[in-house]
């Protein structure tokens, strides 16, 4: 009875060894996948935003540019060349609320940019589309995610409005300052 006993355990053992060399392989092989389709860890992408100018209004009045210095705080270089899922400056607008209202609202390119480095970037907000709105602009890793889930702060601007004392379509900053027009 006492040699089965010993068998028996000697059995368990052995199928306990092989199954965790087995789950073990599993981990590494679910990693290297991981890694392989472009998805990217919190530590790879971060950033921190800052305006570079005030915004400004178009020409022709139908946008707001804002122009964005993109700090990469995070290890690995991004932009919008970056494969598999390229990083774009994006956008979305929110009511006074803070409820988002257009989740997608626009996208901008985004130059590549190494760690520790700046670069400048521009991205065109529809006028038409946040009026009464803010828009909280980040870079976005597109089919994976943005990048304050990664810790990066969004940037906010806004809301705009159409002045109530400035000639018909001028729009106006949060103080009520209409917004300059951009040199052609």
């Amino acid at each position: 009875m006492k040699s089965r006993l010993i068998g028996f355990s000697s059995i368990a053992l052995a199928c306990l060894i092989t199954l965790s060399a087995c789950n073990s392989s599993n981990q590494a092989e679910n990693q290297q996948t991981s890694s392989s389709t472009g998805v990217t860890s919190e530590a790879s992408y971060q950033a921190s935003l800052a305006l570079s100018d005030s915004p400004e209004i178009s020409a022709n009045g139908q946008s707001i540019i804002v122009t964005v210095n993109v700090t990469n705080t995070g290890s690995s270089t991004f932009g919008s060349t970056t494969t598999p899922n390229n990083v774009n400056l994006a956008a979305h607008s929110f009511d006074a609320t803070g409820k988002i209202v257009d989740q997608d609202l626009v996208r901008g390119h985004l130059p590549q940019v190494t760690p520790g480095a700046t670069a400048s970037a521009t991205i065109l907000l529809p006028v038409d589309k946040i009026l009464g709105k803010s828009v909280e602009i980040l870079p976005v890793q597109e089919n994976v995610a943005w990048f304050d889930k990664w810790g990066t702060k969004p940037l906010n601007v806004g809301p705009f409005e159409t002045c109530s004392d400035a000639a018909a379509g001028k729009v106006c900053d949060s103080s009520g300052k209409p917004l300059p027009v951009a040199a052609q």
